[in-house]
């Protein structure tokens, strides 16, 4: 008698029951996008509440010396906020990069810090594009 080295084989799954899961995770991801929160007719929208951009400049390290980049005043919010997504997306691409030659320890540090660019970068771009949404409050062209 022979004693077996090797453990048997992992099972295959059916690949119906995979297929049900990506169709199920497809459809609760498609009716999950659709849902709209309703939002009340006397709320103003956040972009509209924001003031334009006041002169700010960007400080070098020596505060005595003169800076060479400065914020313009007078840009409006959503200017300056697609500004910032584009930025955010610029440090996800470097970061995508830079991550592959960094060493595990640094690379998981990283990841941490690349998630947190992710994550502002969404909630920068959720901004705009509720500030895209039609405003409940405002009479429709089509009613005039």
């Amino acid at each position: 008698m022979t004693k077996k080295i090797t453990p048997d084989p992992p099972t295959v799954r059916n690949a119906s029951s995979t297929a049900d899961k990506e169709m199920y995770l497809r459809k609760f991801s498609d009716e999950s996008s659709s849902e709209v929160a309703p939002v009340p007719a006397n709320t103003a929208r956040l972009l509209d509440t924001l003031a334009l951009t006041c002169s700010k400049p960007i400080i070098p390290v020596a505060p005595h010396k003169p800076t060479l980049f400065a914020i313009q005043p007078g840009i409006s919010a959503q200017d300056a906020l697609t500004y910032v997504s584009n930025l955010l997306e610029t440090a996800e691409l470097n970061g995508d990069e830079i991550s592959l030659h960094t060493n595990p320890v640094e690379r998981a540090l990283f990841w941490g810090m690349l998630h947190s660019v992710e994550v502002a970068r969404a909630v920068v771009d959720a901004l705009l594009e509720g500030a895209c949404l039609p405003d409940p409050a405002s009479p429709s062209l089509d009613s005039q």
